[in-house]
């Protein structure tokens, strides 16, 4: 299996390497222009099933754009599969297109070494990172396990009776698993995990018995938590979140928290020129009061960064994910 490890430089030069607008569909103002010259059409690629955390980022942030005249139109396309390197794999092939971009995010650097993706960051151009979200462990509503640690003492003593239903191997959701059961002693190949695509096919595995316990993004099962189908037991975040009654998975004793951070990446072969162009839109984004309305409606936490910072993020996130993944023996 082919692995990188994309050290600041190679971050950085994706970052700095979209292309330029003239001449694509999508036509958006440069920072010297004002809003009324919108441009008329983008792609934007999910690389995850409809109704997942990547799809709820995608239309949020077509509903921003599209209210305020940024881009006439967005279509978003989801293309799952691969723990997001599907997705990942069509992105790259969209050389000196600036009318597409794709959210990408914590899933996409897991399926990335995990599945040995001969596709990495390093093929397209990594361009933003919009906000944080956390995974929730939860149970239904008529479950006998109450809290997290009784679900710990039922994972430590036989993990494989336990059926867990997530997202993608790779991705948070599964990492989130794996490592809480690594963390309470076990071995995290005796996991039994069930890989659906979406929160809503990880909810309804939850709700028909097919599956235990649930491991999927917080805003994805807010509403059944809120009118207590489900349980939620704990959530992934470091601290408690504001406004959400549920403890974190760190109050049960573990040393475990874990971020599921969205971000935007544009088509590789792009200019300078353009990527300040895409810059500026990503920008005025999170800056109107629909991506603001987003971030409170669904718990995301607002960490927005581009350019070097963005890049030394990346570079980062990834030589820690891949610590995590040599460490639960997944690559």
């Amino acid at each position: 299996m082919k692995r990188s490890t994309l050290n600041r430089r190679e971050m950085l030069a994706g970052v700095a390497g979209v292309a330029a607008l003239g001449g694509g569909v999508l036509e958006v103002r440069n920072s010297e222009t004002t809003r009324e010259h919108a441009g008329s059409r983008i792609e934007m690629v999910v690389p995850a099933a409809a109704g997942g955390g990547f799809d709820s980022v995608a239309r949020q942030a077509q509903h921003a754009l599209g209210e305020n005249g940024l881009v006439r139109t967005v279509e978003v396309v989801n293309l799952p599969g691969g723990g997001g390197t599907v997705g990942l794999s069509h992105m790259s092939r969209q050389h000196g297109r600036s009318d597409v971009l794709m959210i990408m995010g914590t899933s996409i650097l897991g399926g990335i070494r995990i599945t040995g993706s001969p596709t990495t960051l390093a093929d397209i151009t990594p361009l933003a990172k919009l906000a944080e979200d956390y995974v929730v462990v939860a149970v239904r509503a008529d479950s006998p396990v109450r809290s997290f640690d009784q679900l710990a003492d039922r994972w430590r003593s036989d993990p494989r009776r336990i059926t867990v239903a997530g997202g993608a191997v790779g991705t948070a959701d599964h990492l989130t698993a794996a490592l809480a059961l690594q963390r309470l002693g076990a071995d995290p190949a005796d996991l039994n995990y069930i890989v659906y695509s979406g929160d809503g096919e990880v909810l309804t595995a939850l709700l028909s018995h097919t599956a235990d316990v649930a491991v999927s993004s917080l805003n994805g099962f807010a509403a059944q938590i809120e009118v207590g189908e489900v349980r939620a037991l704990a959530v992934s975040s470091a601290h408690r979140l504001p406004g959400v009654d549920v403890p974190t998975i760190r109050e049960s004793g573990l040393d475990l928290d874990l971020a599921n951070w969205r971000g935007l990446a544009a088509a590789p072969g792009l200019t300078d020129g353009q990527r300040r162009t895409l810059e500026d839109l990503v920008r005025d984004l999170v800056e109107t009061p629909e991506w603001g309305h987003s971030l409170r409606r669904f718990g995301w936490k607002d960490t927005f960064s581009t350019g070097a910072e963005f890049a030394d993020f990346l570079a980062e996130e990834d030589r820690r994910l891949a610590g995590i993944i040599k460490g639960l023996g997944l690559s």
